[in-house]
């Protein structure tokens, strides 16, 4: 999945997923990979605005379009729509994981052929 829209502060955004709004994300906010779940379940009122935050930047920016909006207004705009527990943010959280987990490659248990001597 690459991408969702949600209504949120009062218009449709596009929500991008993708390396280019996890790298974003994992800097900005000074955290490895392997600690994003732990971030999201440790602090979703921090998180949470965070990821939807990069995600839109993301999307203004690869598109050129003009950031008339910071972190603060998105979690304003989160708390308008219901709070952490409103359909958008679990649109949104669903969306997430799956473009997380989305074509990850299953481990593969080789056996190892046994021969006699």
């Amino acid at each position: 999945m690459k991408k969702i829209t949600l209504f949120l502060g009062g218009q449709n955004r596009d929500f991008h997923f993708g390396i280019g709004f996890i790298g974003m994300f994992l800097e900005k906010n000074n955290i490895k990979i392997s600690d994003v779940m732990e971030f999201l379940q440790s602090n979703p009122f921090k998180a949470v605005p965070e990821l939807m935050y990069c995600s839109i930047l993301f999307n203004y920016q690869r598109n050129g379009l003009t950031v008339d909006f910071d972190a603060w207004d998105v979690a304003e705009w989160i708390d308008e729509a219901g709070g952490i527990n409103g359909a958008e943010v679990e649109q949104f959280s669903n969306a997430f994981l799956q473009s997380m987990t989305k074509d990850v490659p299953q481990s593969i248990e080789v056996k190892k052929k046994v021969t006699k001597k």
